[in-house]
């Protein structure tokens, strides 16, 4: 399973946090018994989550089929499966860069490679994203 990620809750608060810390948010996308999310969640997202704010992103992870209920950007409440949706997310691990208003930031990181450069791929993509929020 790998390291607990927190997951997605009130996105209003999120976006409120995402603001005031000129950071991006990082939802991860997964399903339980994913071996490939748990690669990814123990090999990248967890060390990251560990380094807290010096990872430079705010990560939240979001169950796809997931029945959870979180409050949306308007306060209204959103299942998690529906918040995948609003993303396209059809094939996990799948993370999306957004800023405070759930805005992609760029391009969506789906699956997993097998050479070895998906922390590159993540180190990127976040680096970018920041720039983008930072502005």
């Amino acid at each position: 399973h790998g390291p607990d990620l927190p997951r997605v809750g009130d996105l209003r608060a999120l976006a409120a946090e995402s603001r005031r810390e000129r950071l991006p948010v990082l939802l991860f996308f997964s399903t339980v018994g994913c071996p490939y999310c748990a690669q990814v969640r123990r090999e990248h997202l967890g060390p990251m989550q560990a380094q807290g704010r010096a990872a430079g992103v705010l990560i939240r992870e979001v169950e796809i089929l997931g029945s959870h209920s979180l409050a949306d950007l308007d306060g209204k409440p959103l299942r998690e499966s529906a918040l995948a949706d609003r993303f396209n997310v059809k094939m996990v691990p799948h993370v999306e860069l957004v800023d405070a208003d759930l805005k992609p930031l760029g391009t969506p990181l789906i699956g997993i490679d097998a050479a070895g450069f998906y922390g590159d791929y993540l180190r990127n993509a976040i680096a970018s994203a920041r720039a983008k929020v930072s502005r």
